[in-house]
């Protein structure tokens, strides 16, 4: 598992999650639901979900990509306030296409949304995800050659 999630090119997770938005965003329809009942603050919801995963998509691809550095956490920021910044472009985009009134109550929702992923990765995820991916592979080889100069 590791070696596949090695093997991920830099950027293609930022760039597939980058698609799938803008195609469920823009797309009339993309799941064929006619009508669904949904509780009051149901969109906002659904944006904070949504920015949530995309900032730590783009976080995690990037900190991937310094491996074996560490991303500061000034870049670490930087990518989560582009997530919200792509939700401003993406309102915007709609109110655009389709009339719609703006509504900045989505925007503050992504905004919190990335901010959840900035401090759920900075604070929770980083250490483990470095450790997973880095520290145990050098850790095995290290004790692989280790065993070989014994012999």
């Amino acid at each position: 598992m590791k070696s596949f999630i090695l093997s991920i090119p830099k950027g293609l997770p930022s760039a597939i999650m980058i698609v799938l938005m803008v195609f469920f965003t823009f797309a009339k329809n993309p799941l064929g639901v006619n009508s669904l009942k949904v509780f009051p603050f149901a969109e906002q919801v659904g944006h904070l979900v949504l920015y949530f995963f995309i900032a730590l998509v783009f976080i995690l691809d990037y900190a991937k990509a310094r491996l074996p550095h560490h991303s500061k956490i000034n870049q670490e920021i930087g990518l989560a306030a582009s997530a919200a910044t792509l939700s401003l472009i993406m309102e915007i985009g709609l109110m655009w296409k389709t009339g719609f009134n703006y509504d900045m109550n989505n925007v503050v929702a992504a905004t919190i949304g990335a901010a959840l992923a900035f401090l759920f990765y900075h604070y929770w995820l980083l250490h483990p995800f470095r450790h997973y991916l880095y520290h145990s592979i050098q850790h095995h080889w290290r004790y692989q050659h280790r065993r070989k100069k014994k012999k």
